[in-house]
């Protein structure tokens, strides 16, 4: 074990968790909480803030009990992302419950800025795409919608915030109001060449620029804790995925890297371009680390691991999710059972929020470990498509993209799935250091803000990844996939497409 320690505090959709890593990247400690997703119909999704941030304190104190405090130099927080909270700063008492990334309740809104002809605007500024799943519409629907809000607002006494915002202010009793670039950039309100809040963009989504936190470096100083047992100076603070993909050690230009948890989120390393996705990706900030600005490409599939805890507790297909590697391997690899998961819309490269899922190809063969196998072998495509659409990008601005996937997340612990992946992608697969890279990410981002780490070619130097690649390309397999996958994505659309649009390759 290392000598210093650095404390992680991660907020995911699901969890909240904290985790004490040592500083040559070992996880010494974890503590998770689950707390309840609210469900006000089929496309509303809320948390409650209290109940977050109380999560993150339980987590947080039993890590800390009994331990030397001196050793442990820093936090970091690493976040789910575009989550929404607003408070009464004079209180501190939430004013709605947060608006989840994955809520869908403001496509209306979405939809009438478009047909406003805004949606070029909101890119050019942000490198996103004018969607629900972003921030800016759902603060817009707060302060339309709940009684009161925006009367606050105006008067100065109302905080909007992503996650890591409402953890800061929390943990520091209302003294520091921040987010960093990575969590602002999601919102659809910051500049990403400007490195601001932008007041057309405020104007356009009617959002009070005095509502919204400062905006810092990754490593920046955020306070010191003042509500747990001991205090401790929080020195990083960056968003999930991007906190992923650093954790993974995707530092370099052209570094590629996929998260599969409840969703995928693949993202690509474009270092100080800005590049501008012809195929629907997200143009985000990687990180900004010691003063420099990096940049990404980014998709995203909304259902991955999500995908699997359905067959599990709505299907009862399986009690545990390590019967699943054996079962899908059972079955024979010409299976024409096709699972799309497009229970929440489809994510990138196509955007179609009111697209739904679908199964294809069932006999009276089909039994649990075919849709298992379909299931799996769903999201091992829809990947490919997403890859495809970085490749297409990175062409055509001249630009290397890494034949290495760098993958983490609970599933990669699913051999069967891993060796498809490779399969299907043709890309090799290199597991991830540590399967919790995602909290890792926000460990080393606080060692360099507390200056225990120079940057990222000092911490390169203390790693070894030789023996983590996972090999291969069977070229058999890729012969019967065909476009099957992406011609059941385009008929659960609304909107039916041409088959020909397929990126699956016609030899396939």
């Amino acid at each position: 074990m290392g000598v210093f320690l650095f404390l992680t505090i991660d907020q995911g959709t699901s969890s909240s968790r904290a985790l004490l890593f040592d500083d040559k990247f070992n996880v010494i400690d974890v503590f998770q909480k689950k707390f309840k997703q609210i469900y006000l119909n089929e496309s509303w999704v809320e948390h409650n803030p209290n109940e977050i941030f109380e999560s993150v304190v339980s987590c947080c104190e039993k890590i800390l009990k009994g331990r030397n405090s001196k050793k442990i130099l820093s936090i970091g927080i690493t976040n789910q992302r575009e989550t929404i909270v607003v408070w009464d700063n004079k209180t501190g008492k939430p004013l709605y419950n947060a608006i989840v990334w994955q809520d869908k309740r403001t496509s209306e809104l979405c939809n009438n800025l478009k047909n406003d002809g805004l949606e070029d605007t909101i890119n050019k500024k942000t490198g996103l795409l004018l969607d629900p799943y972003f921030s800016a519409t759902k603060i817009a629907w707060i302060l339309d919608n709940v009684d009161g809000v925006r009367k606050k607002a105006k008067n100065g006494q109302v905080c909007f915030g992503t996650i890591d915002t409402w953890l800061i202010w929390k943990l520091t009793n209302g003294k520091t109001f921040a987010t960093d670039v990575t969590n602002a950039s999601r919102t659809s309100l910051f500049n990403i060449k400007e490195m601001q809040w932008d007041r057309e963009l405020l104007d356009i989504f009617k959002i009070p620029f005095h509502c919204l936190p400062e905006v810092k470096a990754c490593d920046d100083y955020y306070g010191d804790t003042e509500i747990l047992s001991r205090s401790i100076k929080i020195t990083g603070v960056i968003g999930d995925q991007q906190s992923s993909a650093i954790g993974q050690f995707c530092f370099e230009e052209g570094d590629l890297k996929s998260t599969y948890g409840t969703g995928c989120f693949v993202l690509a390393n474009t270092g100080n371009k800005i590049i501008y996705s012809n195929k629907k990706l997200l143009t985000t900030i990687s990180c900004k680390i010691n003063n420099d600005v990096s940049y990404a490409l980014e998709g995203s599939i909304f259902m991955a691991g999500g995908l699997m805890n359905w067959m599990q507790s709505n299907l009862k297909l399986f009690k545990n999710i390590s019967e699943t590697s054996k079962l899908a391997s059972s079955v024979n690899p010409s299976s024409n059972v096709i699972i799309v998961p497009a229970f929440s819309g489809l994510g990138a490269p196509h955007w179609s929020p009111n697209s739904r899922g679908a199964i294809y190809g069932l006999t009276q063969d089909t039994g649990r470990s075919e849709l298992i196998h379909s299931s799996l072998q769903a999201i091992s495509l829809q990947t490919y498509d997403l890859l495809e659409a970085f490749r297409e990008d990175f062409e055509s601005n001249s630009i290397s993209l890494s034949n290495f996937l760098s993958i983490d997340g609970g599933m990669i612990e699913n051999d069967w799935f891993v060796k498809n992946l490779a399969d299907i992608t043709n890309f090799n697969i290199l597991k991830a250091y540590t399967k919790e890279s995602t909290a890792l990410g926000a460990s080393l981002v606080s060692g360099i803000g507390i200056g225990y780490y120079k940057g990222f070619d000092n911490i390169k130097s203390l790693t070894n990844m030789s023996n983590k690649l996972q090999s291969t390309i069977d070229k058999n397999l890729r012969k019967l996939i065909g476009n099957r996958i992406y011609g059941c994505l385009l008929y659960t659309s609304p909107s039916p497409r041409d088959l020909s649009t397929s990126r699956m390759p016609s030899s396939a």
